[in-house]
């Protein structure tokens, strides 16, 4: 893992000129893949541009009532920002750029959009599973919102705090916690998931340790610690369990390891911490006391690179879904793959 590459981007002429889908999971020979030991790497196994992309096919009728509606236009992601999985496999994408959240179930086949109702979302920019609901943070609007599977709106499961630009979510169900990031206010709030729990905040404005400037993204490893993108800080604070600060990592600069215009976060099975950095359009991963570990990504449009990515995600299958904001859709890699 002490070893840096550079992710090269995979060939794809054949699927690209014929216009195929290529679905998750379709690896093909010739995918960048970075070695991980434990002969273990880092592939890129797909992307998700629509239902389609996950095999979630509409049906003759449903295609033309969209067609004639005009619905079509929406059933592909436009501005992939935040990105969710749950452990049944469903994928929530916000999508700023169409003002509504993707919601793919490829178990039942289904795929939704979600607009908010009488109250349309204005500028969702992430999501969070807790349960059997969707969550949705709306930064323009100020607010929290949240659905049922089906996509119609649904009680809050906390006491929503003041927000002006909710900007991250984070849900902690075995310590029955949500984190919600505001950037504007340079705050995160814990609010709590159980009745007569007593909601808290982290941060205020500053450079010290446990305070934040432009807080963004939020992802919890194994053990229930919270990372948060302190953005315009340009690094990454991690904090424990019991959200005492543990460790930070990050500076403005153009090299590697650091952090210009950091975004999404997630963890891996081994607590590496991954992070999106938006502009110089690569993911780097670090061990949790900073040290960079392995970049992949760079500018372009073809498998594998990015264009402004946003959120990331991870999942039970120890696979990472990037928001590739730009080039709309989202990639995903498998973080587990096994070398021969």
């Amino acid at each position: 893992m002490a070893r840096l590459l550079l992710l090269a981007a995979a060939a794809c002429a054949a699927a690209c000129a014929h216009g195929e889908v290529r679905r998750v999971g379709a690896r093909l020979p010739g995918d960048p893949a970075w070695p991980r030991g434990e002969r273990r790497e880092i592939a890129w196994v797909g992307e998700i541009r629509g239902p389609e992309s996950l095999g979630i096919e509409r049906g003759f009728w449903r295609r033309v009532w969209d067609l004639v509606t005009g619905s079509d236009d929406l059933s592909g992601l436009y501005r992939p920002f935040g990105v969710a999985v749950d452990g049944a496999g469903r994928v929530a994408v916000a999508d700023p750029g169409r003002r509504l959240v993707h919601l793919f179930d490829p178990a039942s086949a289904s795929a939704r959009r979600i607009g908010g109702g009488d109250e349309p979302l204005v500028y969702p920019v992430a999501v969070a599973f807790l349960g059997r609901l969707l969550l949705v943070a709306d930064a323009e609007a100020g607010a929290l919102r949240a659905f049922d599977l089906e996509g119609r709106p649904a009680p809050l499961p906390v006491a929503a705090p003041r927000l002006v630009r909710p900007s991250g979510l984070a849900v902690d169900e075995q310590r029955r916690r949500l984190y919600v990031s505001d950037a504007a206010e340079h705050l995160v709030h814990v609010l709590p998931l159980d009745p007569g729990g007593a909601a808290s905040r982290l941060g205020g404005r500053g450079r010290e340790a446990g305070r934040f400037n432009f807080p963004t993204h939020l992802a919890l490893d194994a053990g229930g610690g919270l990372a948060v993108c302190d953005a315009l800080n340009f690094r990454i604070q991690l904090f424990d369990a019991e959200l005492r600060p543990r460790s930070a990592f990050g500076q403005v600069g153009d090299g590697l390891g650091d952090l210009a215009r950091p975004k999404g976060i997630a963890f891996d099975r081994d607590g590496v911490v991954f992070v999106v950095e938006g502009y110089f359009d690569v993911v780097q991963a670090f061990e949790p006391g900073g040290r960079l570990l392995g970049v992949f990504g760079g500018t372009g449009v073809t498998p594998g690179r990015f264009w402004l990515a946003g959120g990331m995600a991870t999942d039970a299958r120890g696979r990472l879904y990037v928001a590739d904001t730009y080039n709309a859709r989202v990639q995903v890699f498998d973080l587990e793959a096994r070398t021969p």
